[in-house]
């Protein structure tokens, strides 16, 4: 499949996946309380705790593989179980200490239920690992849209039945047990329980790598969220957990879904000509001038979207998710990162700067929480900074770009953000920041915004251009002119 299309197919699925996941969110926000979504929020917390495992990322060995033997996808397999059956006996042993220690009985039920995820999830790496490094986006994105309207519908259903905090760990079963089983009767050939411990070494430093980077981010997430749980309360991670999801919901199926392809891309490009600089470079260009706008416009606009979707008892998580929507902006400044600290083998590097980031991660946040859930969000900021201070500097060197390519590229992005984001800031100041602007000038200046960016793009000639003649040319039922 070319990239155009894979990127067509894996936008086409998340795009559904985040419409379906945020209607659910809005609907899940008014049947629970922020008490009740802080109780799940605390066990889903401490299942990522031990998740760091299923960091260990076999399916990225198995798309980097030049050579991939059958015996060496078995061993990759077998390695991925052993650490799925690890997760689900230590989440459930987890259980009967974790209420104990939250003082919070509810948190043992939910834990329970959460230990059959890894399990469900070790039956479908196979053909998923193989999905991805074939780069068929079109079944990942069938399969991942239903999983997500499965566990919508199961968590809404039973959130109306009075399932209270359960009905998101019926969701989040529902769903792996349909990810389980589309994966393997879309791809049956894949359908592989055999043994083996060929490469098992190759594997373990691989995996024990990209646990140690991927691992080391989402432990201080998950720790985060109960350092907060425990020092503000479960009300307060509640809300600050709505303000993380939204904002992950956005960087995740934006961000998430685009390297996503680019990483296979860039891999193809390596393994076949030691080349990452273009795909890098357009990567980088296209993700900054579209994330950069959504994440900044979402973070002036924040009261009164929280107001209108998820209600007055959600304010108090507006601004939270402005300055983790700030952070994620700092964070895409120096996207792309692990893509090529795997690709040229220098993972061991990143270890260290993600164990720095780690440290002061989880400092900052403890020192914001003791003063506010404001100021622990603020705290997201700094850390990211600190992180822009550490990675900057080896990006051009891995990728084969220049300073002034990386800079323009940024340049042009910080003004399509400021054209796109310009209506709507001056009108939350002419509101001074209520929450109740009026719906129809907030979709105006997002109209007027849009038209602004738009009008940029062709100012600035910025690549995006291309894409979107290509796009409108293949609506009309035109040919596309070269590019």
């Amino acid at each position: 499949m070319s990239v155009r299309r894979s990127v067509f197919w894996a936008f086409a699925g998340q795009i559904a996946s985040f419409a379906t996941m945020l209607a659910t969110s809005i609907v899940i926000a008014r049947l629970l309380s922020p008490r009740e979504m802080g109780i799940y929020a605390v066990a889903f917390a401490a299942v990522g705790v031990l998740q760091v495992l299923a960091a260990f990322d076999a399916t990225t060995y198995v798309v980097r593989e030049k050579d991939l033997a059958q015996r060496t996808l078995d061993a990759a397999f077998t390695v991925n179980a052993a650490l799925s059956i690890a997760v689900a006996g230590l989440t459930y042993g987890l259980s009967f200490v974790g209420a104990a220690f939250l003082g919070e009985p509810a948190v043992a039920k939910a834990l329970q239920f959460l230990a059959f995820g890894p399990l469900m999830a070790m039956f479908e790496f196979r053909p998923s690992a193989m999905l991805q490094r074939e780069m068929r986006f079109k079944a990942i994105s069938m399969v991942t849209v239903g999983r997500t309207i499965v566990a919508s519908a199961v968590s809404i259903a039973t959130a109306y039945a009075g399932f209270s905090y359960m009905s998101l760990a019926w969701g989040y079963l529902a769903s792996g047990a349909f990810g389980m089983i589309m994966f393997n009767v879309i791809e049956s050939r894949h359908l592989r329980l055999r043994l083996c411990l060929d490469n098992w070494r190759a594997i373990g430093v691989f995996g024990l790598r990209m646990m140690s980077i991927a691992g080391l981010a989402n432990l201080v997430s998950r720790l985060s969220d109960i350092i907060l749980g425990r020092i503000l309360g479960l009300v307060a991670l509640g809300l600050y957990s709505r303000a993380s999801t939204i904002a992950n919901l956005v960087f995740q199926n934006v961000y998430g879904t685009a390297t996503k392809v680019v990483f296979i891309q860039l891999a193809k490009d390596y393994r076949e000509r030691g080349v990452l600089r273009d795909t890098f470079l357009r990567g980088i260009q296209m993700i900054t001038a579209v994330m950069w706008p959504l994440l900044i416009g979402f973070a002036v606009l924040s009261r009164p979207a929280v107001y209108i979707l998820f209600g007055e008892k959600w304010l108090a998580a507006a601004t939270p998710l402005s300055l983790l929507l700030i952070a994620q902006f700092v964070v895409l400044a120096f996207g792309m990162n692990w893509e090529l600290f795997v690709l040229r083998d220098e993972t061991a590097r990143q270890t260290r700067y993600e164990a720095i980031r780690a440290i002061v991660s989880l400092v900052l946040l403890t020192i914001g929480c003791m003063i506010s859930m404001s100021a622990a969000a603020a705290s997201r900021i700094v850390e990211a900074l600190v992180g822009l201070c550490l990675y900057l500097p080896h990006m051009n060197r891995m990728a084969g770009t220049t300073s002034g390519e990386l800079l323009s590229a940024y340049g042009q992005s910080a003004l399509l953000t400021v054209a796109a984001v310009l209506p709507s800031a001056l009108l939350m100041i002419s509101y001074d920041w209520a929450a109740s602007t009026p719906v129809p000038l907030i979709a105006g200046c997002v109209g007027l915004g849009v038209l602004l960016w738009l009008g940029m793009i062709v100012l600035l000639g910025h690549p995006l251009r291309a894409e979107l003649v290509l796009i409108v040319n293949r609506l009309r039922g035109g040919r596309p002119a070269a590019s």
